[in-house]
């Protein structure tokens, strides 16, 4: 990741937490201009000041470099994969149901027409 996206990442999530560039200048204890250097990208981010960073606005210091939380990421698509296979598995289960009922209708009439070709034939037969 480069010093521009995690700079924009850094920015996003200020935003996110609504927090102004003079709020994290005065708790990182640096000058205003200062802030906005790093931030614009003319003043590289290092480690500390990525944990630091991270630690005030309350977020990972993946999420600063990366722009997403992995692990949150995993989660949250593990969980959201699990509901919509459970919820397709319920419709796939009610239409296998549904199917099973055609079948048997199904079968039913068969039935039906075999005991009406049969009566038939026999009627035929009785006639001759």
């Amino acid at each position: 990741m480069d010093n521009n996206s995690i700079k924009d990442n850094i920015r996003r999530i200020r935003k996110s937490r609504k927090m102004t560039q003079e709020d994290m200048a005065h708790k990182l204890g640096i000058s205003l201009t200062a802030y906005r250097d790093l931030e614009r990208g003319n003043t590289s981010v290092m480690n500390g000041n990525i944990m630091r960073i991270a630690e005030l606005l309350d977020t990972s210091t993946e999420e600063i470099v990366l722009g997403y939380r992995p692990a949150q990421m995993h989660k949250d698509t593990l969980e959201d994969v699990r509901e919509e296979y459970g919820t397709r598995v319920r419709n796939l289960e009610r239409r296998v149901k549904d199917l099973e009922k055609l079948v048997e209708s199904l079968k039913e009439t068969i039935d039906s027409k075999n005991e009406i070709i049969s009566m038939l034939k026999k009627s035929l037969e009785a006639e001759r």
